[in-house]
């Protein structure tokens, strides 16, 4: 685990996941996997130090209220980007994007329909809106989805070719991941 500060020398949940999620973006950049063992039990490490009520906690009690919030939960999405095996296999979730993703919306959002069009659709598994309209996404899903749509279309399957826009599968033990590249599109809807 890592120390918070020079001056606070307390193995700390946000240095930890930081130094977590650089060893596994660092694993998934090179290949060398010498220090995704460790990360992964770092991560671990780093959970431990959230109190049940969500407060970030210390091994003497301490509360930590800077870097505990708005950092630590980053730390563990850039982790999850760069080994999205990671990411919970029963929920489906936008793992990484090169945009910034302007508006998202799930299927089991509590309180919300999701609206394509003026209709509402009942087998939306996702759909979200990048800021730009070319680009890549990773979605870690519960399952394949039976068509993704961009601008209303159907995008293809692709099968390795990363300069044409559609979409691949990869199945996993539980679920699978979802690679999404587009070059013109700017709403995508995943279909359960």
């Amino acid at each position: 685990v890592v120390n918070e500060q020079t001056a606070y020398q307390i193995p700390g949940n946000s240095h930890t996941a930081r130094q977590a999620a650089a060893e596994l973006q660092y694993t998934a950049l090179t290949g060398d996997s010498s220090y995704k063992e460790n990360a992964i039990r770092a991560l671990s490490w780093a959970t431990y130090m959230v109190d049940t009520d969500g407060k970030n906690r210390y091994p003497q009690d301490d509360n930590w209220l800077t870097d505990g919030y708005g950092d630590y939960v980053r730390h563990y999405l850039r982790a999850f980007a760069a080994m999205p095996t990671l990411a919970p296999a029963d929920e489906d979730h936008i793992l990484s994007s090169t945009a910034i993703i302007q508006f998202a919306e799930y299927k089991n959002s509590p309180h919300k329909k999701i609206i394509f069009g003026e209709q509402p659709t009942a087998n939306v598994i996702v759909r979200y809106t990048p800021s730009v309209k070319k680009g890549q996404e990773v979605l870690r899903l519960t399952s394949k989805p039976s068509s993704i749509l961009f601008n209303t279309k159907p995008a293809r399957e692709m099968v390795n070719d990363a300069a044409t826009e559609g979409f691949r599968w990869q199945p996993l033990a539980i679920g699978g991941l979802l690679f999404i590249n587009r070059i013109n599109a700017h709403e995508i809807v995943v279909m359960e």
